[in-house]
């Protein structure tokens, strides 16, 4: 008996022993493998932003690196549409607007809070707008850039802007965002609704934006046409944005950046789990809604606001921050409604197309 018993023990020890080896051995390879991931950016300083904020911290943490894709958020949604099973990107950003076509592809997936704790830390309305889909990772102030030299005094509102262009105030030396861009789109909301419109509405808008047409020098898509056309003296007033502004400044200083009532529609640059993507993706998005993380990236963008609410800017970003994003009331900003945009947008565009033709 006790020659059976000790074979047994001795038995049981082995098997304990295997299976707590083979335990061991997962969990050791699964916490000190580094994983390679991919993300997407914007062309030029983003990937600097990128590189000394998120990815810095990813690397940090997970040990893996990750490799930028370079483009649009039409190019990142085509990409992963292509690749569907096996997706060539795990994290994508655009914007407020390319969150729910995201949704509506199916081409990514709800975010987990329990994945990315630090999303707790966000200010809510660079949340809760998403229905879980994103959370907004930074954004600035649509406005008007004007050439201070030419235009001595300022649209006080977003209708006496419109006002003002549509009786040839300015000249044809004024540029407009095509309602393509989402800086457009949310532009051309905000005027629709102090015109009185709604979202199953837009004619007021169109009606006056057909007005403006002959003033208008170029319905712009890409964001960078207003500075050269201000630096060069081809405009003098742009709808724009704060940052860009603040970026041709340094050699032209009679283009100043001016926020009309009631103030700027809120478009976010959003960060997005692509469905079926590496898991590893979770820990870069954990990153990119770190406060010190999105500090770091601030400092290639000065003005730009970050949406954690302990976030501390850089010197020569804080001086340019809006005194609303600063106190985290964000009260310069008006929210659009992007969910209720996205089932109108191609009505809009139909609107746009016959009455603009830009």
């Amino acid at each position: 008996m006790k020659l059976k018993s000790t074979r047994r023990e001795f038995l049981r020890f082995l098997g304990a022993a295997s299976t707590g080896s083979l335990m061991a051995g997962h969990f050791t390879s699964a916490a000190a493998a580094p994983t390679n991931i991919v993300a997407s950016a914007f062309a030029g300083v983003w990937q600097d932003g990128l590189k000394a904020g998120p990815i810095a911290c990813y690397k940090a943490k997970n040990g893996g690196d990750v490799s930028l894709v370079i483009g649009t958020p039409s190019d990142f949604a085509q990409k992963v549409m292509a690749t569907r099973q096996r997706p060539v990107i795990d994290v994508v950003i655009g914007t407020d607007a390319d969150v729910f076509q995201n949704a509506q592809l199916g081409i990514i997936e709800k975010l987990d809070s329990t994945k990315v704790p630090n999303m707790s830390g966000l200010v809510p309305i660079f949340t809760n707008p998403f229905d879980g889909w994103a959370f907004g990772y930074d954004g600035g102030k649509d406005g008007l850039a004007i050439n201070t030299n030419k235009i001595k005094q300022a649209p006080k509102s977003w209708l006496e802007f419109t006002e003002q262009v549509a009786k040839g105030r300015y000249g044809r030396a004024v540029m407009y965002p095509h309602l393509t861009n989402t800086d457009g789109l949310a532009v051309t909301w905000l005027i629709n609704r102090e015109l009185g419109g709604s979202l199953s509405n837009p004619e007021p808008v169109l009606r006056r934006l057909r007005e403006m047409k002959p003033y208008i020098t170029k319905f712009y898509t890409s964001n960078a046409e207003p500075g050269t056309a201000l630096t060069s003296g081809e405009v003098d007033m742009a709808a724009w944005t704060d940052g860009r502004t603040y970026g041709v400044q340094a050699g032209n200083k009679e283009i100043q950046f001016f926020l009309p009532s009631p103030g700027s529609p809120m478009v976010n640059i959003c960060m997005m789990k692509v469905k079926n993507g590496s898991d590893a993706a979770w820990e870069y998005l954990n990153c990119a809604a770190e406060p010190r993380s999105q500090a770091a990236w601030n400092q290639f963008f000065p003005g730009y606001y970050g949406t954690h609410k302990n976030i501390e800017y850089p010197a020569g970003s804080r001086e340019k921050q809006d005194p609303t994003s600063l106190d985290k009331s964000f009260k310069n900003w008006i929210l659009v409604p992007w969910k209720e945009m996205a089932q109108v947008r191609s009505t809009w565009m139909e609107g746009w197309t016959k009455e603009i033709g830009a």
